[in-house]
């Protein structure tokens, strides 16, 4: 799934589907006390429950497969031939994270990718093993590499500016694309109805085309004009 939204120029989707916390996501299942991956996203259900449908191992590869995509497309370490005779460099920096880094032990020696926000600056380091060579796609740097110690800085790329959001009549959609929004929405909610504030966050189908509105049912005028107000100021400025 991660490699399908990076190949088709969704990097930053990948990553909020890796950051997140609400189910469909890495980190719903470790919100519920998971130390393994699961078969399906929701194997145990909010209130604790086993999802009652079928398909629920507690221990499955499957959704682990993000571990290969954080190896070879985050931190950037992958092989470009059988047997990594070749290495491929090739890091893709993550707008959350500060640093990633990934090594493997090859026939040929260790091989090691790493890079660090420095900065406006992405500074990479590659360790390339005796007796192998790596081809590499990280700005400044040339298109091959043979065996050594290699260093590399490129401009950190700027995040794309985020449009301002209609408060309530905003996209369920675009308001958990938006971490800006979607903090406004629960703080201001949990502030009032701590309850409420988890039925959203847990119960909410964030789909395009359903306004703000339809996750907040019956909730008093007064908490509706203060969740409105909170999203347009929080998404005013990019």
């Amino acid at each position: 799934m991660a490699d399908a939204l990076t190949h088709g120029g969704h990097l930053a989707a990948a990553e909020r589907l890796l950051t997140q916390t609400e189910c469909p996501s890495w980190l719903y299942p470790v919100t519920q006390g998971a130390t393994t991956v699961w078969e399906r996203w929701d194997s145990l259900l909010p209130d604790g429950t086993v999802n009652p449908g079928e398909m629920t191992s507690f221990n499955h590869y499957a959704l682990g497969a993000v571990a290969d995509w954080l190896h070879r497309t985050v931190a950037g370490l992958a092989p470009a031939a059988p047997g990594y005779r070749r290495l491929r460099i090739a890091p893709q920096p993550l707008e959350t994270l500060s640093s990633a880094s990934a090594r493997h032990l090859t026939p040929y020696g260790e091989a090691s990718v790493s890079w660090r926000r420095d900065g406006a600056e992405i500074a990479v380091t590659a360790v390339v093993p005796a007796n192998t060579t790596a081809e590499v796609d990280v700005q400044g740097a040339p298109d091959e590499v043979g065996s050594g110690r290699h260093e590399w800085r490129f401009a950190a790329p700027t995040a794309p500016p985020r449009p301002a959001l209609d408060g309530l009549h905003a996209s369920l959609a675009d308001v958990i694309d938006d971490p800006r929004a979607y903090a406004a929405l629960i703080d201001t909610v949990a502030a009032v109805d701590p309850d409420r504030a988890e039925a959203v966050r847990s119960q909410t189908r964030w789909g395009a085309g359903r306004p703000v509105t339809t996750a907040l049912m019956f909730t008093p005028p007064d908490l509706l004009a203060s969740v409105d107000d909170a999203i347009r100021r929080a998404t005013a400025s990019a």
